[in-house]
C-alpha cells in the first residue's frame, strides 16, 4: 500500500508540475479571431485567408513578437470564444454583445456608413434621401435615417444589396459599410459609373479591438500600443483601396 500511495503522490506532482509549466507557454500564443464576412475576413476553398480586418489582425500578430493564430470565425461564435477566454482579441464595433464578451482595447479603424444610389435616382444630398425606397441589410437600423425611408426591402448580404440596387427600379438607395460597397462593386463587375452618387450616412464609426477580460496587464499594454500605432499609420485606408475602392 505504501508503494502505491507514493506512486499516486508522485503522479499527482508530475501532473501539477506539467500544468504549471504549460500555462506560461499557452500565454505566449496570441489567439486572434477575425469575423467571417467579406471584405473583412474570409477563407477561400484553396485555403488562403483574406480581408481588411484579417490583414490588420495579422499585423498585430506579427508585431506582438509572440507566436499567434488568426482564425476566421462566424461573428457570434467569435464573440462567444472571446467571452470564454478561448481567443484573446477580436475586432468589433462597440455594441452590447462585444462589450459583454471582452474589454475595449483601442480603435482599429474608422469606418464610414454610406448609401449607394440608383443611377437614375437624381439623389445628390442627404436630404434627397427623404421619402425614398431603401434596401437594408437584414436586421440593420440607422438612427440617422429615422423617418426617412418610404419603404425598406431587407436582404441577407451586401452582395444582394448591390445586385438589387443595380437591377431594381423600385429601389432608390441601399445602405452599406464603405468597404462592402466597393468590394462587391468590384466582385460583381460594376464601376462607380453604374450607380448614382454616394451619400454619407455616418462618418468615422469606430471599429475597436476587444481583448479578453483576464488577459495579462503587461501584454495588454503592449498589444494596445501596437493597435494604436497601426491606426496612426492609416493601414485601413491602404487596405480599403486594395479591396476595391481604389480600382
Amino acid at each position: 500500500m505504501g508503494f502505491i500511495k507514493k506512486l499516486i503522490i508522485t503522479f499527482s506532482f508530475l501532473v501539477t508540475l506539467s500544468s504549471a509549466l504549460a500555462s506560461p507557454l499557452a500565454e505566449d500564443v496570441l489567439k486572434i479571431g477575425t469575423m467571417d464576412l467579406p471584405p473583412y475576413g474570409w477563407q477561400d476553398k484553396a485555403g488562403p485567408k483574406y480581408g481588411i480586418i484579417y490583414e490588420l489582425n495579422e499585423e498585430i500578430g506579427k508585431r506582438s513578437g509572440l507566436s499567434y493564430s488568426n482564425q476566421i470565425l462566424p461573428f457570434k461564435r467569435m464573440l462567444a470564444l472571446l467571452k470564454k477566454g478561448e481567443i484573446d482579441i477580436v475586432s468589433s464595433q462597440a455594441h452590447d454583445a462585444s462589450l459583454s464578451a471582452g474589454d475595449k482595447l483601442a480603435i482599429q479603424f474608422d469606418i464610414d456608413v454610406i448609401a449607394g444610389t440608383r443611377k437614375s435616382s437624381k439623389i445628390k444630398t442627404f436630404q434627397d434621401l427623404k421619402n425614398k425606397r431603401f434596401i437594408y441589410h437584414r436586421s440593420a437600423s440607422y438612427k440617422q435615417l429615422k423617418n426617412y425611408p418610404r419603404s425598406i426591402v431587407r436582404v441577407n448580404s451586401y452582395e444582394q444589396s448591390l445586385s438589387l440596387l443595380s437591377k431594381n427600379r423600385a429601389s432608390d438607395a441601399s445602405v452599406f459599410s464603405e468597404p462592402a460597397y466597393y468590394y462587391w462593386m468590384k466582385q460583381l463587375g460594376f464601376t462607380p459609373k453604374d450607380f448614382g452618387n454616394v451619400i454619407l450616412i455616418e462618418k468615422a464609426k469606430k471599429q475597436w479591438v476587444f481583448i479578453r477580460k483576464d488577459y495579462p496587464a503587461n501584454k495588454r499594454k503592449k498589444i494596445k500600443r501596437i493597435v494604436e500605432q497601426i491606426y496612426k499609420e492609416n493601414m485601413y485606408n491602404q487596405l480599403l483601396n486594395k479591396y476595391g475602392k481604389g480600382e
